[in-house]
């Protein structure tokens, strides 16, 4: 297994704790997911993580980095979002944020959750209503395609 940057061992170590707190096992695999979490930017799909942790090791299986996944949600180690142009996509939950994603070039920028704090209160106050803005994507046109860059 490569080392991870020294800037990425604090989430690295914040994730095995959590798992640990959890009763859950630090397999390499667990590890390797993690460090490729905490090295690539951007979100990628189950299939993209999948890849990118075969590249480190071949012997492991999309069907357990897919598990893998699941158990990081449950502990809020990773969330996924809904882009609303293709797969699901995961990145780490350490730093909240939106998305705004561009309907004709698929650009996913993120902003800050205070974007959406309009939207969460009025369907709290007038529907009763919870929303999770990290969860999906606000869907629309990018400065570049509008053209306005």
């Amino acid at each position: 297994m490569s080392k991870p940057e020294a800037g990425t061992a604090g989430i690295i170590d914040a994730g095995i704790e959590a798992i640990r707190a959890a009763g859950g096992r630090v397999t390499t695999t667990k590890r390797l997911l993690l460090e490729v979490l905490a090295t690539t930017p951007g979100h990628l799909s189950s299939d993209e993580l999948a890849s990118l942790v075969q590249g480190r090791n071949v012997e492991v299986a999309p069907s357990t980095i897919y598990r893998i996944l699941d158990e990081f949600e449950r502990l809020k180690l990773v969330e996924h979002s809904h882009s609303g142009t293709g797969p699901a996509t995961y990145h780490l939950r350490s730093v909240a944020h939106g998305h705004l994603t561009c309907q004709r070039c698929g650009s996913m920028i993120e902003v800050s959750p205070r974007l959406f704090e309009d939207l969460v209160t009025g369907a709290r106050q007038q529907h009763g209503f919870e929303v999770d803005p990290h969860h999906f994507a606000v869907l629309g046109v990018c400065a570049a395609c509008i053209g306005l860059t």
